[in-house]
């Protein structure tokens, strides 16, 4: 059976050198990502906020929070990255963001204590800061500048989610699951002379929770791409051989 990366305890994905984000989208531009939510403050106003939080480190694979329980707060991620996803009652899952260094998790409700949407899951061992929703609410009031940065944080945000609800009503899933390995090309991608080497292990299951696809369905899509010698998969590696027809592919649909 076609493989990308059958072991369980790999990493889906590593941390990005040219992205914040890595999310379902064919209109967002993984150049030039938001700021950090910290970075309007002033040196005095971000060292005051950084002593409200309760530093947290979540090892790869521990759930930082859970779908259906008491939020606590927002995180912010210093470093390593976070899956976030939903997972239906029949159990299938969505994945809607993998998030790194400089961008916050938590929410929508980030100023009260609901239940969490969704769940968390540290994709590498990770350090983030707790913020406290009471304690956001009121510093916010006093500090003009944090409430700025946290406005454009969930602007961002909002534009991140669209995007994705735009793929999944309007793709197919063949065209979205060329969207997510042109996605890894951008991030990841290292030109080679066979073509652009995806070095991150990644499976098909965690291909098949971004795209809204079964796990079986993405393998049969894979070996199809790979029959037509237009990618070349196999234990540990995706070579993305001919990057400008896969490309094509995405906008002939």
């Amino acid at each position: 059976m076609l493989q990308i990366n059958s072991r369980r305890e790999a990493s889906p994905v590593a941390e990005p050198s040219r992205s914040q984000v890595l999310v379902l989208s064919e209109t967002e531009s993984l150049e030039g990502r938001k700021p950090f939510l910290l970075d309007h403050l002033t040196p005095q106003e971000r060292d005051h906020v950084i002593r409200q939080c309760t530093p947290k480190l979540a090892r790869r694979n521990s759930t930082v929070f859970r779908q259906g329980e008491a939020q606590k707060g927002i995180f912010l991620i210093l470093s390593g990255g976070v899956r976030v996803f939903y997972a239906a009652p029949s159990g299938r899952e969505i994945t809607r963001a993998y998030w790194f260094a400089g961008n916050f998790i938590g929410g929508p409700d980030v100023f009260a204590q609901t239940r969490n949407m969704w769940s968390a899951v540290a994709i590498r061992d990770t350090s983030l800061l707790l913020l406290p929703s009471a304690v956001l609410r009121s510093l916010c009031a006093r500090m003009p500048n944090l409430a700025l940065g946290l406005i454009e944080a969930m602007v961002f945000k909002g534009r991140c989610y669209a995007a994705m609800a735009q793929m999944l009503g309007t793709r197919t899933v063949s065209e979205r699951m060329i969207r997510v390995l042109l996605l890894l090309a951008e991030m990841y991608g290292i030109r080679t002379e066979n073509g652009v080497a995806i070095n991150v292990p990644i499976t098909h299951e965690e291909i098949s929770h971004m795209v809204g696809a079964t796990r079986q369905w993405v393998t049969v899509g894979l070996k199809r791409l790979q029959s037509d010698g237009i990618i070349e998969v196999g234990r540990g590696k995706l070579l993305i051989r001919n990057l400008d027809l896969l490309a094509g592919l995405a906008t002939e649909h």
